[in-house]
């Protein structure tokens, strides 16, 4: 069965991992994600393809991080070596069913930018079953003399065009800085203006986007404990990402990194034990709904981030209150079967909170996902439950910090979609 899409960077050579590895990785809940780098060496791939086997068996695919699929291999060798190599590559392990595709590079700047795309298009055309993949900068200030580009939209939408890519990603991890509220633009301000655009920009292509989210403390990064994380996965989902990575699982650099899932000593942490339940928590209780839905709309209560909406009582939802003034985010989705999805984040890293939402319709019912998706109605039919009326029904929910309550909402009246 296909699933949400959940993962991590890998930054580790295969010389130094082996097929155990991927128990790890099922216990944290990743789905898909980077394999160990490795490159044309027949005992490496021999290895890599015991890897496989075991992602297969325990139902992860995998990113295949090959040193002949890097957009660096195509600058140094030029296209014809590349399109030879990546071939091989391909015919060695790219029919292995828990091969998902293969990792083209990360952030590429203005003088790279034209032959990330262009290996993009060069793997599309040799491997049309795979994904290749490509990890873009997030949009910072002062990242204009990064990507080459005055306009961020256009950067995003240039890339789209030219390297034609399965789905956007990017990466940020400002919303982990020590005070991310009081930041000007290094902290919430940033976070969520990079999903704005990145959603954005994945409408006008009509293509998921993915972002990289905060799994280890460095540089002014605080740790991140089981609420921040549970806040980076809600808040990104409820603004349309569609699948996730974490940065990252293995400690590499001591420098002042710490706290990975996997640490210095090869050692479950208790980062693991966090990520394992929040990563695993959603996807059994909200992902089998958000992996089939598309985000139409999306408001903030309280402090608008990064531009998206001021909740204005339109759409579903009428009325939104927060019992200790916490901010809330206010997402519709739609499902590919035509159903409507109401979800209510809790937006603070720290407090919990009640949310009372009063939804809009012709004698509107909600019906609560629960675990393993399954449904149950605020109103039964008894007519006991929520409060109801002919054009209302009102809800009450108390939400840890970061934490999300999903939806669906029988006759209401939604946002258009587009």
């Amino acid at each position: 069965m296909k699933q949400f899409p959940i993962g991590f960077w890998n930054y580790i050579p295969i010389d130094n991992q082996d097929a155990s590895a991927v128990k790890d990785w099922s216990g944290a809940g990743m789905t898909l994600t980077m394999g160990p780098g490795f490159g044309a060496d027949p005992v490496q791939v021999e290895k890599m393809r015991s890897i496989l086997d075991a992602a297969h068996a325990a139902g992860i695919r995998l990113i295949l991080c090959h040193e002949h699929g890097l957009w660096t291999h195509l600058t140094l060798a030029g296209e014809a070596v590349y399109r030879r190599d990546f071939a091989m590559a391909v015919q060695a392990l790219g029919k292995h069913p828990a091969v998902f595709g293969f990792h083209v590079g990360d952030e590429p700047g203005k003088d790279s930018f034209q032959d990330a795309c262009r290996a993009m298009c060069i793997q599309k055309e040799i491997a049309p079953h795979l994904q290749p993949f490509t990890n873009l900068f997030p949009m910072f200030q002062g990242v204009e003399s990064c990507i080459g580009y005055q306009d961020k939209a256009l950067y995003l939408d240039d890339y789209a065009t030219k390297a034609k890519p399965p789905f956007l990603c990017y990466d940020c991890y400002s919303q982990m800085n020590p005070n991310p509220e009081q930041e000007a633009f290094n902290g919430f301000e940033m976070y969520f203006m990079n999903l704005r655009m990145f959603w954005q920009a994945s409408v006008r292509h009509r293509m998921d986007y993915w972002t990289t989210l905060l799994s280890v403390g460095h540089f002014r990064y605080r740790c991140p404990q089981e609420d921040d994380l549970r806040w980076q996965l809600n808040t990104a989902v409820a603004s349309g990402a569609k699948g996730l990575l974490w940065f990252f699982f293995y400690m590499q650099s001591l420098d002042n990194y710490r706290i990975s899932p996997i640490d210095e000593h090869g050692e479950r942490t208790e980062t693991y034990t966090w990520l394992s339940r929040v990563c695993r928590s959603f996807l059994k209780w909200h992902a089998p709904i958000l992996l089939e839905s598309k985000l139409v709309y999306s408001s903030h209560v309280g402090k608008c981030w990064g531009g998206w909406p001021a909740f204005d009582g339109s759409g579903l939802v009428a009325k939104a209150t927060s019992s200790v003034g916490t901010d809330l985010i206010i997402s519709e989705f739609k499902h590919q079967n035509g159903s409507d999805y109401l979800a209510v984040v809790n937006n603070s890293q720290k407090e919990s909170t009640s949310a009372e939402l009063v939804v809009r319709g012709n004698k509107p019912n909600l019906h609560r996902v629960g675990w393993e998706a399954k449904e149950t109605a605020l109103v039964d039919s008894t007519g006991r439950g929520a409060e109801q009326g002919t054009d209302y029904i009102k809800l009450n929910r108390w939400l840890a910090p970061g934490q999300m309550e999903l939806f669906r909402v029988e006759n209401g009246i939604p946002h258009t979609p587009g």
